[in-house]
C-alpha cells in the first residue's frame, strides 16, 4: 500500500455486559490519535442481558461517536469478532482491529501499530505490550495504578520512545487488542465458530495464518491495559480463580500440532526475557522525568511521598543496590560505581530526586569520592 493513501482503519469492540468499565474503554478509544489515517469505531454487543446496558451502552456510542450494533441473539465471542472482520472486509477497510472492551488504549497505541503493520506487509496481525495478557504482559506487581488514561497514555510514550517502531516475531496474535490487515483475511479466514463462546479462536486463526506464510508481530512501542476477563467473567466462561477455559485448546493441538511447539519454543528463546526489563526500565525513566523520583534509605526516617514519583530505595548498604518503583513496575538501578547517589542520577538522565533522606556528604572530598551509603 502506498505511503501516501490514507490507510483506514475499523476498531471493532466487542460487549457482553462490562458497565463497570464501558465508559472507560469508549472514552479511551475516543481519544485515539489517528492523525495520517481515518479511524471508525464499531460497537459489537452481544445481546448484554444486563437490564439497560444496551441502552447505556449505545448512548456512549453516540456521545463518543461510534457505531453501535446488538445482535438479536447470544453468539459467543468467536462469531461477534467475526461480525467485526467481516464488516472490514464488506465495507473494504484496509485494517482491522479487534478490541475486548476491558481495555485502555494509550493513546498513540493504534498509531503505533499501523505503523508496524505497514513496514511489515507480510505479518497478519500486531499485538501490544499489555497486562493480563500472557505471555506479552509486562511485569507489574499490581494494576491497581495502571487502570488510568494518564498511566496508560505515559507508558505508550515511554515505549515508543524507547523502542520506536521495533518489533518481536511471535507465534500468535491475541485478540484483546489486535491489529490485521484485511487483504489477509481472504486467505486466512475468520475466527472458527468451533470455539463456541471463546478461547483458542485466535490461537488457532493465528496457525492458520502462519500456515498461509504470514507473521505475527509483537509491536514493542505500543500499550494497551487490559482488565482482562471482563466479559467472559460476565458470560461464565471463567471463574474469580481460573483465567481461562483450556478444552478448547484440544480443538488447536489436534488441527496445528506445531503449534505448542512453536509458542514453547519462542518463550524458551529468552526474547521476552531480553525485552520486557528494557521496557519497564524505560517506562520508569519516563515517569521520573514527567514527575520526578525521590530517593529513601530505608534504614532511615521518610516522609509519605507522592505515589505519581518514582521510589528509589536503596537496598543493601552493603552492596549498595537499588531498586526504583513506579506504579507496580520495578527495575534495578546499577549503582556499583562507588558512588551510588550519582550512580541513580545518570540513571535519570542527571536528575536530582525532588525528595530523600539522605543527608549530604560534607566531607573533604565527598564529590569526587562518592557517598557511601552506611555511614
Amino acid at each position: 500500500m502506498s505511503r501516501s493513501v490514507e490507510p483506514r482503519v475499523l476498531l471493532a469492540v466487542t460487549f457482553y455486559n462490562g458497565r463497570e468499565f464501558a465508559r472507560r474503554t469508549m472514552e479511551s478509544i475516543a481519544r485515539l490519535d489517528h492523525e495520517g489515517f481515518a479511524l471508525d469505531v464499531l460497537v459489537l454487543d452481544d445481546a448484554s442481558p444486563e437490564p439497560g446496558f444496551s441502552d447505556h451502552l449505545a448512548d456512549l456510542a453516540r456521545e463518543t461517536g461510534a457505531t453501535y450494533y446488538r445482535t438479536p441473539r447470544n453468539l459467543g465471542i468467536p462469531r461477534n469478532v467475526n461480525l467485526g472482520l467481516a464488516t472490514a472486509q464488506h465495507l473494504e477497510y484496509d485494517y482491522v482491529v479487534i478490541s475486548n472492551s476491558d481495555v485502555i488504549y494509550a493513546q498513540n497505541s493504534v498509531h503505533t501499530l499501523l505503523e508496524a503493520l505497514r513496514d511489515h506487509p507480510e505479518a497478519a496481525s500486531a499485538t501490544a505490550w499489555s497486562t493480563n495478557v500472557e505471555p506479552y504482559s509486562l511485569p507489574c506487581g499490581t494494576d491497581l495504578y495502571l487502570e488510568t488514561q494518564p498511566v496508560a497514555d505515559l507508558i505508550g510514550t515511554a515505549l515508543e520512545e524507547h523502542f520506536g517502531r521495533a518489533v518481536i516475531d511471535i507465534p500468535a496474535g491475541i485478540s484483546f487488542a489486535m491489529m490485521v490487515p484485511v487483504p489477509v483475511l481472504p486467505a486466512v479466514g475468520l475466527m472458527d465458530p468451533v470455539f463456541g463462546r471463546g478461547y483458542g479462536e485466535e490461537s488457532d486463526w493465528s496457525a492458520r495464518a502462519t500456515s498461509a506464510g504470514f507473521a505475527h508481530l509483537l509491536v514493542t512501542g505500543a500499550f494497551v491495559f487490559h482488565a482482562g476477563r471482563g466479559s467472559t467473567l460476565a458470560a461464565g466462561l471463567v471463574s474469580q480463580t481460573d483465567i481461562a477455559d483450556w478444552t478448547n485448546q484440544h480443538i488447536v493441538e489436534h488441527r496445528s500440532p506445531m503449534f505448542r511447539w512453536d509458542v514453547d519454543g519462542f518463550l524458551r528463546s529468552g526474547v521476552l526475557d531480553e525485552n520486557k526489563p528494557a521496557a519497564v526500565a524505560a517506562i520508569i525513566r519516563r515517569a521520573a522525568a514527567e514527575n520526578g523520583y525521590v530517593l529513601l534509605d530505608a534504614s532511615r526516617d521518610w516522609v509519605d511521598v507522592d505515589p505519581t514519583l518514582v521510589t528509589v530505595t536503596i537496598r543493601s548498604q552493603t552492596d549498595e543496590m537499588c531498586t526504583a518503583h513506579w506504579s507496580g513496575f520495578t527495575t534495578e538501578v546499577d549503582t556499583d560505581t562507588g558512588h551510588t547517589t550519582a550512580a541513580i542520577s545518570a540513571f535519570f538522565g542527571g536528575a536530582e530526586p525532588t525528595y530523600t533522606n539522605i543527608p549530604p556528604a560534607t566531607w573533604e572530598d565527598s564529590e569526587r569520592l562518592g557517598y557511601p551509603v552506611g555511614l
